[in-house]
């Protein structure tokens, strides 16, 4: 099996030019990558604190928050800020665009740590209405189209900052917002925003992982291409089903909703993403993914069998699913900008350590529901084993942050 320390391609110290400047070029990957792993270990870490009783309250929403306003909006603002601008052919990210994020994501989930969820959501509202305007203002001056697919990534903007603004309501006004209104706000900020660029992100990179013909790539052009439209639309369609299983759960309508919502996912998918037509033994990162792909819609389907279970089966959905889709996307990333793309393919030891740690982490925290006399002690061990394999990742990854492409 190849060892992960592959021959690199070789610099002297002066060629390099730091990792400051790397992340000043425009690639804030290098940084928000760093940092949402360090607040996905302490959004984590919160579990095995409250098993050994170092802390003494319940810490489900703090959770909650730290994961998804840190840790992984960490990773989507590093992706979207390196991939959007060479996509579109338009001014890379500066570093103190990059450093604005960090500041504020870092602040907010220290917010959330301290029980001030009202700074904390409004902090992360502001950091994804300050990302929606520098694409924005980034989009018109583009000498290209973004794929088709991309109108999921901001229909997850949009959930993003309608379930963040409404979450700052509640926290305002706590009955000035109807039960059905509030859960789906909830579902929008936890679900939908990460979910829906999944979807629309997925379409047009993970192709790359498996050899596979890619349906969103379009000759360059500032107009519209042909075939466009109605791939946007498709994706489109799938989004409102999204939004609709939303709707379907916030009124009680749990195996409909979910089913919708497992539906959406892999028609979008089998239409967009046929990774059933791919070949196995493509290395460690096109398994990993294949496994994360399909954890997705399992989880909703099992909540849909078992909706009394959801609370146990969204982590089918979180762990083996986000949680693995996001350190696999970020592997891939970190070896394409740092000269190792012949990696690739390989059979990384690392990468098959962290799907094997992720896929114990979430049937350790999806069993714990079933054993509740020992439940705290699992929630534990499933935080625990999440945490051992970001820590083993980060420590075969991160090295390379500082290493150019020295093909670009």
């Amino acid at each position: 099996m190849p060892n992960d320390n592959a021959s690199q391609p070789s610099h002297s110290s002066f060629e390099r030019p730091g990792y400051w400047k790397l992340v000043a070029a425009g690639e804030p990957y290098r940084l928000l990558f760093v940092v949402g792993s360090v607040l996905g270990l302490l959004g984590i870490g919160l579990w095995p604190a409250y098993a050994l009783k170092w802390i003494d309250f319940y810490p489900g929403l703090m959770h909650a928050r730290i994961m998804i306003e840190g840790f992984l909006t960490c990773f989507v603002v590093g992706f979207l800020g390196t991939a959007f601008p060479r996509l579109l052919d338009v001014k890379r990210f500066s570093l103190e665009e990059s450093l604005t994020w960090t500041v504020a994501l870092i602040t907010a989930s220290l917010c959330h740590l301290f029980g001030n969820y009202l700074w904390g959501d409004f902090l992360f509202t502001l950091s994804i209405l300050l990302l929606v305007y520098n694409l924005l203002t980034r989009f018109a001056s583009r000498k290209d189209t973004p794929p088709p697919g991309f109108i999921l990534v901001m229909l997850g903007m949009l959930c993003a900052l309608f379930g963040g603004t409404l979450q700052v309501v509640i926290h305002l006004s706590p009955d000035g917002i109807n039960y059905a209104m509030s859960t789906f706000s909830r579902l929008a900020l936890n679900q939908g925003y990460l979910l829906l660029p999944v979807m629309g992100i997925g379409a047009f990179l993970i192709p790359r992982f498996f050899g596979l013909p890619n349906r969103q790539n379009f000759p360059e052009s500032k107009k519209l291409p042909v075939g466009w439209i109605p791939r946007a639309l498709f994706a489109l369609f799938c989004g409102i089903l999204v939004l609709a299983s939303f709707v379907l759960e916030a009124n009680n309508y749990l195996h409909t909703g979910y089913s919708l919502r497992a539906f959406a996912i892999l028609l979008y998918f089998f239409r967009e993403l046929p990774i059933h037509q791919a070949k196995f033994n493509q290395g460690a990162l096109a398994l990993s993914i294949r496994i994360a792909l399909i954890s997705i819609p399992l989880g909703y389907i099992l909540m849909a069998i078992w909706p009394e279970r959801q609370a146990a089966f969204i982590h089918v959905v979180f762990i083996s699913g986000f949680s693995l889709l996001t350190f696999i996307v970020a592997s891939r990333v970190i070896l394409g900008h740092s000269g190792q793309s012949h990696m690739f393919r390989k059979n990384l030891k690392s990468v098959y350590a962290l799907l094997a740690l992720m896929c114990l982490a979430m049937l350790t925290r999806v069993s714990a529901d079933w054993l509740p006399s020992v439940r705290m002690n699992h929630l534990g061990y499933a935080a625990a084993t999440w945490m051992i394999a970001v820590i083993l990742w980060g420590t075969q990854f991160f090295k390379y942050l500082s290493h150019e492409d020295c093909e670009s």
